[in-house]
């Protein structure tokens, strides 16, 4: 069978699969008419696979694990369609960022594993006592912002909306200090208490090396987030080869826009330098550069 009539043939089995098992079948139509042109088709053939057979595929595996019944886990919200599979997990969800939230959280977890992915106890000791300094610091930096703040305040000449923009930063300052010395009057942490606090240096700590890992595989460029350097172009070519493997499908079409957006849409992003600044960001931990 020629590749041409393979995908035609794949797109009427994605279609009847789809109307067996429940899914949207117009929503699933629209999305293989998309990739029906003879040269859309064809630029995808040079690449292996025809994406209208990666959707039929698709299809035919979320149809398997929904006749397989309670024996796959399912991941979201049972009471909506499904949305993908990851390493055999039912991904159920009608938002784009959640599934995407779900199928990086199974690959990076194998990932780790595959890897030999650990967080010592050290490590979390040396995480922990690094974040304590800088609180520490970060609490005599604002108190020195405070006291500047209480001293502009007494001039009489502030104008009115500075002199509104000061005391408000003044009033968040005091109740993070008021916050913090109630913290100090509870005494020594829990065992609860505790046990949260090394959940969280693990999970950061995990997550770093999970970055750097990915990031001396496939490279690209890095982007700053809140939780630290990510390697963006890394996770895109990650995800794409667990794709291209079947390790995850998308079986909602409506969602695969949505679920790429973050890493094809670069105007959402600032990049790092490339080269040294990015190698640095990523090979060394955030919180110890605090």
């Amino acid at each position: 069978m020629d590749p041409m009539t393979g995908a035609a043939v794949g797109g009427v089995i994605g279609l009847l699969v789809a109307a067996v098992i429940g899914l949207d079948v117009g929503a699933v139509a629209r999305q293989l008419m998309h990739f029906a042109s003879r040269p859309r088709l064809e630029a995808q053939l040079q690449g292996g696979m025809p994406m209208i057979l990666r959707l039929a595929l698709a299809i035919a595996c979320v149809a398997l694990v929904r006749f397989a019944g309670a024996a796959a886990p399912v991941l979201g919200d049972g009471a909506v369609p499904v949305a993908g599979v990851a390493l055999g997990s039912v991904i159920r969800t009608a938002d784009a960022e959640e599934l995407r939230f779900y199928v990086l959280r199974e690959l990076t977890g194998r990932y780790a594993a595959q890897q030999g992915i650990t967080v010592s106890r050290a490590e979390i000791a040396r995480y922990e006592r690094q974040v304590a300094a800088f609180m520490k610091a970060d609490a005599a930096r604002r108190d020195a912002r405070l006291a500047k703040i209480e001293r502009d305040l007494k001039d009489a000449a502030l104008p009115p909306a500075r002199r509104q923009a000061l005391a408000a930063e003044a009033e968040t300052l005091r109740a993070l200090r008021a916050g913090e010395a109630r913290e100090a009057a509870a005494g020594a942490p829990t065992a609860e208490d505790k046990a949260a606090r090394d959940a969280i240096a693990d999970a950061f700590i995990r997550q770093w090396k999970i970055n750097r890992a990915l990031y001396a595989a496939y490279g690209g460029r890095v982007v700053f987030q809140q939780g630290g350097p990510e390697p963006l172009d890394a996770y895109r070519r990650f995800l794409e080869a667990a794709q291209a493997r079947g390790d995850f499908v998308i079986a909602d079409p409506a969602l695969a826009d949505g679920f790429w957006r973050y890493y094809r849409d670069t105007s959402r992003h600032t990049f790092l330098p490339a080269g040294t600044a990015s190698d640095r960001a990523i090979n060394n931990p955030p919180w110890a550069a605090r």
